[in-house]
């Protein structure tokens, strides 16, 4: 007969104990990575714009916030098409922040011939289909943006904001 007033043996306790500790462990790893997640915003983003203002024009591109348009120039090719003779003709601007214009022209006349060239093997691939509506024109901007943007500032900057058309003819 057991005795009533007997403890529990000591193989119940500790398998109930084994099934809490994931459990407690779990709800412990997700406290702290919402406390994380919380005061990562609040203690170090200010911590940051505070030595940014201590140190201003440390070879940083400041935006002001205006925006210049630098003219790339036009290129005229022809359509990879078999049975139709087409031919693309479009004149570019490029959007930039008016406190980098100066530079921007600069360092786009070191590299225009290369850009150039590019563009128009790039565009002379193309088919009427890829470049017509609104679809093929915006995807046409966009890789034209990114190859601009990794030619001329291979540290990963973006400082050309935009591309856009000035004009676009399909002939």
């Amino acid at each position: 007969m057991s005795k009533p007033n007997a403890a529990p043996s000591p193989t119940t306790v500790p398998s109930a104990a084994k099934g809490k500790k994931p459990w407690i462990l779990l709800i412990v790893c997700a406290v702290i990575a919402i406390a994380g997640g919380v005061a990562v915003p609040i203690f170090v983003l200010p911590m940051l714009k505070a030595t940014d203002a201590a140190n201003p024009g440390e070879g940083k591109y400041k935006p002001s916030g205006k925006r210049a348009y630098v003219p790339f120039g036009d290129v005229v090719v022809n359509l990879n098409e078999d049975s139709l003779h087409r031919f693309l003709r479009i004149k570019l601007l490029l959007v930039v922040d008016e406190a980098f214009e100066k530079q921007m022209i600069e360092q786009l006349q070191k590299i225009k011939p290369e850009l150039k060239n590019w563009l128009i093997a790039y565009l002379s691939d193309k088919s009427l289909r890829d470049v017509t509506g609104a679809a093929g024109v915006n995807k046409l901007r966009r890789e034209i943006w990114g190859k601009f943007n990794s030619e001329m500032f291979p540290d990963g900057s973006e400082h050309v904001k935009d591309v856009i058309f000035e004009e676009f003819n399909i002939q």
